[in-house]
């Protein structure tokens, strides 16, 4: 918690961008607004693809004007609560991040995501897995999410993004996919992101929904990555903590809440000691499945053959 605050503290947020210059260092006492530190000098930096897309001056634009009235700021709307505003720029609401300006995010103020979270129940292991993209700026594992454009419905964001990024816009299961976005999905959270693009004036939050898919569904999702991913895959989320809290900028709390909600529906979650073993058989292909009957056979054949001697 930021001190003297009750709000939760951010790390990431201050953390190195590989894409951003060092910022300066905040120790964890300093982070709150209301902390007195007049030395406080943040590093300016707003990056250059997002001057070059300035909406004033690029009819294609996606970013805020350099300079926007207070009322304009007070216009957008956070999930934070009201926008406090300090020399005509909008505050940090985690704090300060040792960086000022916008960075790599073009909205002065709250920038807005949507995560949808993707969820089956492994064929063959009967665990708990959800698609995760691999973000190609960082490297890091993530949830497949991506922007809200202006004006758009958050559903429409979390059915393109997670098609562009982990589907590659493969339309084989379409009608199966629109269905599973048209079911709504849960909500698991919607507020302020710990993301490393965040600044003193920029930052992200995000509307995080669960979306299960039946097993036909789930067995058979064509994944490819394109647009800003990687790779992407299953990842297992049942005794795989160690993997899932390096997941990128705040995606791990969203995903440890689905997989909370999921054990207290499903309590008795975890595979038999059969189950594991023939997950471990068929992980090698199904032909291993028929090596006892071959071995029977050649078996009984050698002893018949031994019997008529």
């Amino acid at each position: 918690r930021v001190h003297g605050e009750n709000i939760p503290m951010h790390f990431k947020a201050r953390s190195k961008h590989p894409h951003y210059p060092d910022r300066t260092a905040v120790p964890d006492g300093k982070v709150a607004w209301s902390t007195e530190w007049p030395e406080y000098s943040p590093v300016e930096y707003t990056a250059d693809v997002v001057i070059k897309n300035d909406v004033s001056k690029n009819p294609k634009g996606w970013a805020d004007p350099e300079h926007i009235t207070n009322a304009d700021l007070q216009r957008k709307i956070s999930y934070c609560g009201q926008l406090q505003l300090l020399n005509g720029r909008p505050l940090n609401p985690r704090g300060r991040t040792g960086m000022s300006g916008r960075g790599l995010l073009g909205k002065w103020g709250p920038n807005h995501a949507a995560d949808p979270v993707v969820t089956r129940i492994n064929p063959q292991t009967r665990r708990l897995e959800m698609v995760a993209i691999q973000r190609k700026d960082t490297n890091e594992w993530a949830i497949p999410g991506g922007m809200v454009d202006a004006g758009e419905d958050v559903s429409v964001t979390l059915k393109r993004e997670f098609t562009e990024e982990a589907l590659g816009n493969n339309h084989d299961i379409a009608e199966e996919m629109k269905q599973l976005f048209d079911s709504g999905g849960v909500l698991i959270y919607r507020g302020y992101v710990d993301d490393p693009r965040n600044t003193d004036h920029a930052w992200m939050e995000t509307v995080v929904k669960h979306f299960h898919c039946s097993d036909h569904l789930g067995a058979n999702i064509p994944l490819q990555a394109a647009d800003d991913a990687k790779a992407v895959r299953w990842l297992p989320l049942e005794d795989n903590d160690a993997e899932v809290s390096r997941l990128y900028a705040s995606h791990a709390e969203f995903v440890q809440e689905i997989v909370r909600r999921h054990r207290a529906v499903v309590p008795h979650s975890r595979p038999s000691i059969f189950q594991n073993v023939l997950a471990y058989l068929t992980s090698y292909g199904p032909t291993i499945l028929l090596l006892p009957f071959a071995l029977g056979f050649v078996l009984s054949k050698r002893y018949f053959s031994r019997s008529r001697q």
